[in-house]
């Protein structure tokens, strides 16, 4: 779509809102089926393009959860293809190692593998055709944020969202929480690799597991509870022998196999694997985390201030279903809740959601280039390099100040100009439309 078409399509919404409420009733329900669509789609894709809307309205809200919630039955080949210019995103963790070696022994210097991972992901945002399983995997891997930065993580961060978040988005919370407890990634990001019953344990991963994976800050847990949990997950750790260090693997003898008690529940002496196993299992069927995650994703998809009635409602499916994520995914944008008016365009765009939804609406085709990365990192959010666990914000007002939405205006104008390297749009350069709708208040949020 062009600029002079996309300026068209504009004027029709406008006129058609106008008309919606001069017309009557029929017309304003037709109205607000239309903004009930936009708006689904507004949260639950990287942006809507006009095809989206069409199809939307084709299948129902409902049959297009369906279909998104089943991405394996989608073809994404044309995606596929895409990812073909970005190999690290699916090289192994030792040919990755190898190739992007430090100190210049491999083929690629380790910064090009940045850029290469933020290119795949920028890629699947931009053009996947299963754009749910996108958006909750961009969700999961921040709820459960490790940091590219922290030195061998670097080669294991596409394997991490690849193998540890990406198959268990739509699956079960519990799956999900041990696949990443297992994950080299976090064994070594939040230093429990290192904790063991001979030379220390270390509480970080306890810590963070309580507060920011499972039950929150206000879950009910104690400083006993953490260190009784550090305890129980000694001797989960790496596989040395393998070069780079990348297996899970759990060392009975550095295990503290003493008695412990854990939220009121006692883990005997003499076991081993079975005290970290039984810890996870606790908590993903807790009834606080059940509150937490539903809190979490209300707060990310619907308002900075999340309603208690779809957090209540959100958290007793959570229970229902035994942490069925699919289940609460379609529980989540088929409640009347989330429709309430109000919540339309309630939130701003983050710095990638801005920069993906810009490129599906330009319907521009890209290759990640430096001044493409160094865009995201100076609106805030390059991909894989928040450095702390608790991930990226999740609220507007962390998104909001006069220098970042000066950025974000910045990037409209060369975008919409064709000034941005690596970028070609649909937009005729010469037409100010496409910088006035994505520098629009309107095109910032979602």
């Amino acid at each position: 779509m062009d600029a002079t078409a996309t300026g068209r399509a504009i004027v029709r919404i406008r006129v058609a809102l106008l008309l919606a409420f001069c017309l009557g009733a029929p017309a304003r329900q037709a109205w607000a089926q239309f903004t009930r669509e936009a708006h689904l789609l507004s949260r639950a894709t990287f942006g809507a393009r006009p095809v989206d809307l069409a199809r939307v309205r084709s299948m129902g809200v409902a049959g297009w959860l369906d279909e998104q919630l089943a991405p394996g039955r989608i073809d994404d080949s044309a995606l596929e293809r895409r990812l073909e210019a970005y190999p690290a995103a699916r090289l192994s963790v030792s040919e990755l190692a190898s190739t992007y070696a430090p100190q210049g022994k491999g083929p690629k210097r380790p910064q090009q593998l940045l850029g290469e991972l933020v290119g795949a992901k920028l890629t699947r945002a931009a053009y996947s055709e299963r754009q749910l399983e996108e958006v909750m995997t961009d969700f999961w891997f921040n709820h459960f944020n490790v940091f590219f930065g922290d030195g061998p993580v670097r080669y294991l961060v596409a394997d991490y969202e690849r193998s540890a978040i990406r198959p268990h988005v739509f699956g079960k919370f519990h799956d999900l929480l041990r696949a990443t407890a297992r994950h080299p990634a976090m064994l070594l990001y939040l230093d429990n690799a290192m904790s063991n019953a001979r030379r220390g344990i270390n509480e970080n991963y306890a810590r963070e597991l309580l507060e920011l994976h499972t039950l929150g800050v206000d879950g009910g847990y104690t400083e006993e509870d953490v260190r009784e949990i550090a305890r129980a997950f000694t001797g989960w750790t790496l596989n040395r022998r393998s070069r780079p260090a990348a297996e899970f693997r759990f060392v009975r003898a550095l295990h503290d196999d003493g008695l412990k008690m854990v939220l009121g529940r006692q883990l005997p002496t003499g076991r081993g694997l079975e005290d970290g196993e039984d810890v996870l299992r606790m908590l993903s069927r807790h009834p606080a985390t059940a509150h937490f995650i539903a809190t979490k994703l209300v707060l990310r998809f619907v308002s900075d201030e999340p309603p208690a009635d779809l957090v209540n409602e959100l958290a007793a499916v959570f229970t229902r279903s035994d942490g069925d994520l699919g289940a609460l995914t379609r529980a989540l944008f088929t409640s009347p809740r989330f429709y309430d008016a109000k919540h339309y365009q309630a939130k701003v765009k983050t710095p990638f959601e801005l920069v993906a939804s810009a490129l599906r609406a330009t319907n521009a085709e890209f290759r990640m280039t430096a001044q493409l990365a160094q865009t995201l990192r100076s609106l805030g959010q390059l991909p894989y390099t928040e450095s702390a666990p608790t991930g990226f914000p999740a609220t507007s007002e962390e998104w909001v100040n006069s220098g970042a939405m000066l950025n974000r205006i910045n990037f409209a104008v060369a975008l919409a100009n064709g000034r941005v390297n690596g970028v070609r749009t649909n937009w005729d350069p010469s037409h100010g439309a496409a910088a006035m709708l994505l520098g629009s208040p309107d095109f910032q949020r979602r």
